[in-house]
């Protein structure tokens, strides 16, 4: 195989592998709309593999933190305003990998567009973290500093039960 066409594959691999984390694990079941898109968990909140953070389940954040009914319906409202922004993400970011897919096809690739459609996915894909992020600073604003520091020991039992989570949350 050509070197172009090699690093080209090997990007889209890439790009491919790093577009999964923008989009909800569904295990078998198709993509529903309001899907979230956090590692670990279904768009519903309910947990997969018991993997992932559960500010998308305001039912487990009210057992495990000790919510109360107000701190839950305000996690729920930041919660549904967050769905609508991540699938803002997913509509720009699906005709980019169609049309990468597609020109991957193509008998003679030209790299400098995949390169493009490449940066274009990475880009949406930092903006996708850096709203992930924000989403949980908007619920820990919520908290009392006693149930703040129940979610640090929460999450820190989650990193070590997840390997694939990284350190991010």
């Amino acid at each position: 195989m050509k070197k172009g066409k090699m690093l080209t594959v090997m990007a889209l691999a890439l790009v491919l592998a790093g577009g999964q984390a923008l989009y909800a694990q569904r295990g078998n079941r198709p993509a529903r709309d309001g899907d979230m898109p956090h590692r670990g968990m279904h768009g519903d909140g309910a947990m997969v593999d018991g993997c992932g953070p559960f500010y998308g389940d305001p039912a487990r954040m009210k057992a495990s933190l000790g919510l109360s009914d107000d701190q839950v319906n305000k996690i729920a409202a930041i919660n549904q305003e967050y769905k609508k922004k991540f699938l803002d993400y997913r509509e720009k970011m699906a005709p980019k990998h169609i049309q990468l897919r597609k020109l991957l096809l193509e008998d003679n690739v030209d790299i400098n567009a995949a390169r493009k459609l490449i940066k274009e996915l990475s880009d949406i894909q930092v903006e996708t973290t850096v709203l992930r992020i924000q989403h949980s600073l908007d619920i820990e604003k919520l908290l009392t500093k006693e149930q703040k520091a129940r979610l640090r020991t929460e999450k820190r039992g989650m990193r070590t039960e997840c390997p694939y989570k990284g350190g991010i949350r």
